[in-house]
């Protein structure tokens, strides 16, 4: 009893564990009763064919076999298609129990097994508790059952005991105790919210702030944007490093955006086939670019403003570069930007932008000192919607944009003193001035120029060259310029007609040049492009590309480098008729009704119970008559000795059914006298068999045939007193043998004979 208790404790919580744990992950219904009701059920099946003899193994899983084969046989193919369908949990959770009470078996056999278990459950509970992971309370109450027992089983390992040491029967009584002091922890009242470990996360995350940021100023001792990806300079290179080192942890609260595109550097000055940088400039651009936007949206199409573009705040933190550069979308709200100082107890102590000195020099976002490891900071921005098929109209047929209007929409953005509108007037001029340079082309270039830009507005004329360039080949090994390549008009020549490959930067100078030469104001920007949510902006993903400023629109970036053209917006509202007027459907003709098919009702057919019943029960004919000729053939080659050790056995057994079970401690004799002494006549006749199994126990006597043949008789007879007595024990020793023997402590037939024990009980002279 005691072992089947300490089987149960180690293997029994594993399946009802995993279950609770991850059984929502495999399609299992989360806190179903009849989920775990069936989990037991497996689970002790399992645990009973585990303690069985082969014989009764064999039998139990041939009944289950039988018995599952015959009802999916009887309940039809559309019955076994709905029941997979629906009930396809059924499976799951018995195939999962079965999984865990093996696995827990295999544990059982080595010890560092299952210590390896427990120290895996531990470690779950540890991380779950440190992430504030939900974890269901019967599971966690379960793991603190099982890791309890296993430090019962080590506490008994260390234990110098004297007397009785069974290690499984001392566990096994202490059960109780562990299992009713973890119910009592399931019972009572959790706290609404879990510990945080707030103090012990502090720590941890300053001791690893403080490490990084060492090694961060070990290794990279100055402004690194250059080993970011790419250079200040912006020289073209002969082949790019596959460097993938971590730059940026961000993450959005817009879920609609799919790709964002973090400028860094922007540029509009191409000398000896080099973009300048020019970092220390006074001028600004990029609130007066996203009130310009913002502003045309709203005039374009107010109804519609988040068709065109999403508010966006992104969380960054910078991880192993020094470098002062901001990296945000084009359309930055600068005076909505802030910077979150983590090294403080509260969270919520925001620092302004003029307190981290975040300015604008000449597009390009930059702080007033260099970021380090685990600086964190809030970009608040706009993104454009480029998948939204109105966008072109709004590029194309935007209205100027009045002083009053300007006005609002630099208030909306807090941007009324940085941002007037006389500056805005100023900026417009200073982009044409700044960014649509004609620096000169050779005639084959020019008839390109002139294919592409015949008959075509701006917006029309930009998205031709995105698709004359992104015809071409991406290559990251491209080789260096040739010497000759000096300018303008060399570089485009040796691009698009001699090597007809490259990388970003060879597609975004090459379109922002030849945007240039056609009159449309483009510059060059360099950056990051990443996907959508909680990401990790490593050096691979440094990029280059155009944007192209639209009349009263502002900044728009294309993409003509080959592989990069992904969705980069969202889905639109649908319209209104009024807004976008669309012909009228006519109205679809009313169909006469039609009289509903009457379904039949399905009748539950009995046979498909009966069917594997009966199955069940010629199951267990046959293998009571192939059990019983094996025990015969078995029972006819024992020696005299062997047949007189299983009757005697047996005749014991049912002895006991009959009410005169041996007691612990007693001895055969004790047991005879004990029934002398009663008033059952015909059992007192049935005792002759006791001196001839003392005699085989305690003497060297030769058994005789004569002293088999007596007790056959007596077995025999004491069948018949059971048979009459108790009919229902008659049954169970007759067609069940091995469930009683299992009750009592007894071995079956086979099990006796390939063992050769005596029986279980102790015996005394």
């Amino acid at each position: 009893m005691m072992s089947v208790l300490y089987d149960i404790c180690n293997i029994l919580p594993l399946p009802l564990v995993m279950l609770m744990l991850f059984g929502s992950y495999i399609g299992i219904p989360a806190d179903n009763v009849i989920v775990y009701g069936e989990c037991l059920a497996v689970s002790v099946w399992m645990l009973l064919l585990k303690s069985a003899d082969k014989k009764a193994r064999l039998r139990s899983i041939g009944v289950v076999a039988v018995f599952v084969s015959g009802l999916a046989l009887m309940a039809g193919e559309e019955n076994r298609r709905l029941f997979i369908e629906g009930y396809s949990w059924v499976l799951i959770t018995a195939g999962v129990s079965a999984a865990a009470v093996l696995a827990g078996i295999v544990m059982m056999k080595n010890i560092w097994l299952r210590r390896a278990g427990a120290a895996a459950l531990f470690v779950y509970s540890a991380i779950s508790a440190y992430f504030g992971w939900k974890v269901n309370k019967a599971a966690f109450a379960l793991i603190c059952f099982y890791l309890l027992v296993r430090m019962s089983d080590e506490i008994q390992l260390v234990w110098v005991k004297s007397g009785y040491t069974d290690i499984r029967e001392h566990t096994a009584r202490v059960s109780p105790f562990l299992f009713a002091a973890c119910l009592i922890v399931y019972l009572s009242p959790a706290p609404a919210k879990p510990y945080d470990w707030q103090l012990a996360k502090n720590i941890c995350s300053l001791v690893v702030s403080g490490v990084n940021r060492i090694y961060g100023d070990l290794t990279h001792l100055r402004d690194d944007y250059g080993n970011m990806g790419f250079s200040d300079s912006s020289s073209f290179l002969s082949g790019l490093e596959k460097k993938d080192e971590d730059v940026l942890n961000i993450s959005t609260d817009n879920r609609n955006i799919h790709q964002l595109k973090l400028v860094g550097c922007i540029s509009g000055e191409f000398v000896n086939c080099e973009w300048v940088f020019d970092g220390d400039s006074e001028y600004q651009s990029r609130m007066t670019d996203t009130i310009e936007t913002y502003c045309a949206v709203t005039k374009f199409d107010a109804s519609y403003r988040s068709d065109y573009i999403g508010k966006a705040d992104i969380e960054c933190e910078s991880l192993f570069y020094n470098t002062r550069y901001i990296f945000a979308p084009s359309k930055i709200r600068l005076e909505n930007t802030i910077g979150k100082n983590l090294n403080a107890r509260k969270r919520d102590i925001d620092i302004k932008v003029k307190d981290l000195e975040i300015a604008d020099r000449n597009g390009s976002i930059v702080t007033g000192k260099k970021l380090r490891f685990s600086d964190k900071y809030i970009v608040s921005c706009y993104v454009i919607n480029h998948d939204n098929p109105y966008l072109a109209d709004l590029l194309r047929y935007a209205s100027p944009i009045d002083e009053n209007e300007w006005i609002q929409a630099a208030k909306n953005e807090s941007a009324s003193d940085e941002c007037p509108y006389e500056d805005y007037i100023e900026y417009r001029r200073d982009i044409y001035d700044r960014f649509c340079t004609r620096r000169g082309v050779s005639e084959q270039t020019r008839g390109v120029l002139d294919e592409i830009s015949e008959g075509a507005d701006r917006y029309e004329a930009c998205r031709r060259l995105e698709e004359y360039l992104s015809r071409m080949e991406y290559s990251t090994d491209c080789g260096a310029l040739p010497r000759e390549v000096r300018d303008v008009q060399s570089f485009l020549d040796y691009f698009l007609f001699t090597s007809k490959k490259g990388y970003c930067m060879h597609f975004a100078t090459a379109f922002v040049l030849m945007a240039n030469e056609m009159g449309i104001p483009c510059r060059y920007v360099q950056g990051y492009v990443v996907d959508r949510g909680n990401t990790v902006v490593r050096q691979s993903n440094a990029h280059a590309w155009p944007e192209v400023y639209f009349d009263n629109v502002g900044w728009i970036a294309f993409e003509p480098t080959p592989g990069y053209n992904a969705p980069t917006g969202w889905a639109v509202s649908e319209r209104k008729e009024e807004v976008y007027i669309r012909p009228e459907k006519a109205p679809a003709p009313v169909m006469p009704d039609e009289p509903e098919e009457t379904v039949p009702e399905k009748k539950f057919d009995p046979m498909i119970i009966v069917i594997p019943i009966l199955g069940v029960i010629s199951f267990l004919i046959v293998f009571y008559i192939i059990s019983r000729y094996v025990s015969v053939r078995i029972y006819r080659k024992m020696g005299r000795s062997d047949r007189l050790r299983y009757l005697s056995q047996q005749n014991l057994r049912l002895m006991g059914i009959l009410g005169f079970r041996m007691e612990e401690g007693e001895t055969l004799a004790e047991l005879m006298h004990r029934i002398d002494a009663s008033d059952r006549q015909d059992i007192k006749e049935q005792t002759g068999f006791i001196p001839i199994y003392e005699a085989l126990l305690y003497s060297d006597r030769e058994m005789t045939e004569e002293d088999i043949a007596l007790t056959e008789r007596i077995n025999t007879a004491l069948k018949g007193l059971v048979k009459k007595a108790r009919p229902v024990y008659g049954l169970i020793h007759n067609m069940m043998p091995k469930l009683y023997v299992m009750t009592k402590g007894y071995d079956g037939l086979w099990t006796q004979y390939l063992s050769k024990t005596p029986h279980g009980n102790s015996v005394r002279r």
